[in-house]
C-alpha cells in the first residue's frame, strides 16, 4: 500500500487570464529558454509534492502535463478569484491539508522557495504563508483549508482581503529567491539569458 504523504497538499495554477498587457495568454508564453510559462510552474508544482496540481487555463490551451487537472475558464478577464474558486472547487473532495496558489506569470520560482513555504505550514499550522524576499511578499502563498470557505465567498479583496482577515496567523518565510518577486507582466520582463533558474538568487 502506498504511503499518505504527512500533510497532504495541492497546488492550484492561475493561467487564465487573458495576458492583455502581455499581448496574449501567459500559459501559452514562452520563456527564452523556450520552456512554456505554463509547463514550468506545473514542473515545479509537481516537483516540490503538490498532488493534485490543479491548472485554471482558457479554452484551447494545448498539451497540459499528464495527470494535471485542467479546468477552463472562459472569463480571460474576470477577476483571477474566479479562477481560484474553480480550483478549489475541484479540491473539494480531496484529502489536502492546503493548496499552493501559484500565479503563472510566475515562472521563475525556484522549487527551493515552493518548498520553503510548505515546510513553514508544516511547522507552524498557519493559516496562510507567504514567501517574502528583501521583505517584500511573493508568490506562490500556501493557504490552509481552514481559509478556503472564506476565499469561496468573499465579496471584495479577493485572496489579498484574506491574507487580512488571517492577519495574526500569516507565516512569512524569507528566501533567497527574488524569483518570488518576478511577475512577467509584458514580454520586456522575460529574462534573455539561460541562468534563471540556477541556485543563485535573481537579482
Amino acid at each position: 500500500m502506498t504511503a499518505v504523504p504527512r500533510h497532504p497538499f495541492a497546488c492550484i495554477v492561475l493561467a487564465a487570464g487573458a495576458g492583455t498587457r502581455f499581448g496574449g495568454p501567459k500559459a501559452e508564453a514562452l520563456l527564452a529558454s523556450g520552456e512554456r510559462f505554463l509547463d514550468v510552474v506545473v514542473g515545479l508544482a509537481s516537483e516540490c509534492g503538490a498532488s493534485p496540481v490543479v491548472a485554471v487555463v482558457p479554452p484551447g490551451t494545448r498539451n497540459v502535463a499528464d495527470g494535471v487537472r485542467v479546468i477552463h475558464n472562459a472569463n480571460a478577464i474576470g477577476e483571477q478569484i474566479a479562477s481560484l474558486r474553480l480550483g478549489l472547487a475541484e479540491l473539494d473532495g480531496e484529502g489536502a491539508e492546503g493548496v499552493l496558489v501559484w500565479p503563472v506569470d510566475h515562472p521563475l520560482v525556484r522549487v527551493e522557495s515552493a518548498l520553503a513555504v510548505v515546510d513553514a505550514f508544516r511547522r507552524t499550522h498557519a493559516a496562510v504563508v507567504v514567501p517574502t524576499f528583501g521583505g517584500r511578499r511573493g508568490h506562490p502563498g500556501f493557504f490552509a483549508r481552514e481559509t478556503w470557505v472564506e476565499l469561496m465567498t468573499i465579496d471584495q479583496g479577493g485572496a489579498r482581503e484574506v491574507i487580512a482577515r488571517y492577519a495574526s496567523r500569516v507565516t512569512a518565510v524569507p528566501v533567497d529567491d527574488a524569483g518570488i518577486l518576478r511577475d512577467i507582466d509584458t514580454r520586456a520582463d522575460i529574462p534573455h539569458d539561460d541562468g534563471w533558474r540556477t541556485t543563485d538568487a535573481l537579482t
